[in-house]
């Protein structure tokens, strides 16, 4: 008795995080293979290539609804923190001005960590999501999440579908035009 032989994956480039945990997709010969993983638990989702009717990949607003949230910490909390370091320079004479440095840090720490979090966020581009159509209805991919990166790998998966289920199929040609009536 032959064991069958082991799929060989090709990874996907542009993994994601969701609700889910970390995703990544893999290319097999057959199907492409979502990997959650949350910590040390992770699952997997096969998805057969001849089962797939589309694959669409479309722009959201998740980036810049997260470039407000970053955006507004950011100026709230470097607001605050400079503030309080006023605060505590128009009192710098009294001796509890010392005590105004350690919230005045925080916020400062928060302001500075929300900027470069609305750094990273803009440079990564715009946020879409990945679907898959099959029998059993759309199917929402956990990876890629930026657009770049899954324009090339919608690229890359129509061409596995392709391969698997050949060509599509050319429309039908359009019936002859009806011939012209004399009219007498």
């Amino acid at each position: 008795m032959s064991a069958s032989p082991e799929p060989t994956y090709r990874k996907v480039r542009g993994g994601g995080y969701s609700w889910k945990g970390h995703g990544r997709l893999w290319l097999a010969n057959d199907y492409l293979l979502e990997v959650n993983s949350t910590f040390i638990i992770e699952s997997y989702r096969r998805i057969f290539f001849q089962d797939v009717r589309a694959f669409v990949v479309q722009r959201t607003n998740v980036r810049r609804i997260w470039g407000w949230v970053f955006g507004v910490t950011a100026s709230i909390a470097g607001l605050v923190a400079g503030g309080i370091l006023w605060a505590a320079a128009i009192n710098r004479h009294e001796e509890w001005h010392v005590a105004l440095y350690f919230p005045a840090g925080f916020f400062g720490l928060v302001s500075l960590l929300c900027l470069t979090m609305w750094i990273i966020n803009l440079t990564l581009g715009p946020s879409c999501s990945c679907q898959a159509l099959t029998p059993t209805g759309w199917h929402a991919l956990s990876a890629p999440r930026r657009l770049g990166p899954a324009n090339r790998a919608q690229v890359e998966i129509a061409a596995a579908i392709q391969a698997v289920q050949g060509p599509p199929p050319s429309p039908a040609p359009a019936p002859p035009p009806p011939a012209p009536v004399a009219t007498s």
